[in-house]
């Protein structure tokens, strides 16, 4: 007999969904162990997703008063409150991490264990928090460790002058200048955050693109030119020999090629390390694939059956929504019920402006896996709401199989594009083709028609050809 039926270690989005589905599901003695206090809804609510886009609504808001002369409407004086801008954020994240707390794991009975955890065997789980050890046992155990943000000798990270996306996404003053080591999202998105709120912005990144796991160069192009019109910096294609804080307290970069840059601080966006080490999963012999993924099959079940492993720690993306699909997929598994996740099928989204918003293949990845594609790609200066918003800059570009016509993938590049790609996610979900998204009525005028009218470019059916 064990003390619970379900153990989830960490409180993350696949820990906290796994522990809720559980018990939905008629589980009834289920735990959620988290060594962090207060450390519900982890990287995303905390550190991640939700406080990066609480700041990114305010300097979205700043965009808009200095561009609201466009529009007739004539505003003096805006200026960005870097403390206000925070005090503001952090109701957000405080309002979600109670209501995650006591709305939706209080409610449902879920027990909270303070801890840092490692496995003694596939069913014992040693609990340290601080000078205190103790160990519960478990039917069934879900591993959601997640990731945190990668700390390289070379970048000398003292979170005051060099710091990570942990650190920075905390600060109450707005620097001169900043220099970003990093061109994915997360450094994107604070580039794009900065610059918007008038910093001087500069980004280096050893891969020769912005978003280097984007593999569509219409569209990689398309942002590192937006994100130039803003002011911001690129230094691409080479590496970073050491990041360091000079004498003048100034933050110094020298790249590869001994190009020297100087800021005020300095951000190092280039990667997270997966939570892996120290938790018992060779001592149990939990099998690890590159980098130390925890390897799992389609229910999330490791190699022992009865442990589960969801989020950043397994293949795919390092992703929020991918993380919860899982953990509801695992719990479903151990109380039953058949389910699956279509890896294949994850969304992701940028949120600069405009947004990047990327679902399924893209034409290079198709072909590669043998598809003669049918690629189509429309831009929004053709969609009268678009035109309407001001907002004309970037397309969508759908992927289809050219004999079957079913989706394969899409890139939404432009406004409103984290909402606008979940139709195409629908779509390559059902297997559903170029002629579903064409033939179905959409609202008029909205964003939503250039889905519809990309489609019908695709089958040559569009008024403009």
């Amino acid at each position: 007999m064990y003390e619970y039926d379900v153990v989830a270690i960490g409180a993350g989005s696949g820990g906290c969904a796994s522990c809720m589905r559980s018990v939905d599901n008629g589980k009834k003695k289920v735990a959620l162990v988290e060594y962090r206090k207060g450390g519900t809804g982890g990287t995303c609510v905390s550190r991640g997703c939700i406080p990066t886009k609480a700041l990114l609504r305010s300097a979205e808001v700043y965009a808009e008063v200095k561009n609201a002369k466009k529009l007739g409407i004539l505003v003096d004086g805006a200026r960005p409150d870097m403390k206000a801008i925070q005090k503001g954020k952090n109701q957000v994240v405080t309002q979600l991490k109670f209501g995650l707390d006591n709305f939706l794991l209080k409610s449902r009975g879920v027990k909270r264990i303070t801890g840092k955890a490692r496995l003694l065997d596939p069913h014992t789980i040693e609990i340290t928090d601080g000078d205190k050890v103790s160990q519960i046992t478990a039917e069934n155990i879900i591993i959601a460790t997640g990731s945190e943000a990668v700390r390289i000798p070379v970048f000398n990270i003292d979170g005051k002058k060099i710091m990570t996306s942990d650190e920075l996404l905390n600060i109450d003053y707005l620097p001169k200048s900043i220099v970003i080591a990093g061109a994915g999202v997360v450094g994107m998105e604070i580039a794009y955050l900065l610059r918007t709120l008038d910093v001087e912005v500069t980004v280096c990144d050893l891969a020769p693109q912005v978003l280097p796991l984007v593999r569509d160069k219409d569209t990689v192009d398309a942002v590192k030119k937006t994100m130039e019109k803003y002011g911001i910096k690129f230094y691409l294609g080479q590496g970073i020999n050491e990041m360091h804080v000079d004498e003048e307290d100034q933050v110094v970069c020298t790249l590869a090629d001994e190009t020297v840059i100087k800021a005020e601080i300095g951000l190092v966006a280039v990667g997270r390390a997966i939570n892996v080490k120290g938790i018992g999963l060779e001592e149990l012999g939990i099998e690890q694939g590159p980098k130390g993924v925890i390897l799992v099959n389609e229910k999330m079940q490791t190699n022992i059956p009865n442990i589960y492993a969801v989020g950043d720690i397994t293949m795919g993306p390092q992703l929020s929504h991918k993380a919860q699909k899982q953990g509801l997929t695992a719990a479903d598994n151990i109380c039953g019920i058949e389910s699956r996740i279509n890896m294949d099928v994850i969304p992701s989204a940028t949120f600069i402006q405009p947004e990047v918003a990327t679902v399924g293949l893209t034409d290079a990845e198709a072909q590669e896996k043998g598809y003669e594609t049918l690629v189509a790609k429309k831009a929004f200066s053709s969609n009268e709401k678009a035109l309407s918003m001001r907002e004309t800059n970037g397309f969508i570009k759908v992927v289809a199989d050219k004999n079957s016509h079913r989706i394969l993938g899409t890139i939404v590049f432009g406004p409103q594009g984290s909402v606008l790609i979940e139709e195409f996610s629908l779509a390559i979900e059902k297997g559903l083709s170029l002629e579903d998204i064409a033939l179905s009525i959409h609202a008029h005028p909205t964003l939503s028609e250039l889905a519809m009218e990309t489609c019908k470019l695709a089958l040559g059916l569009a008024f403009d050809k």
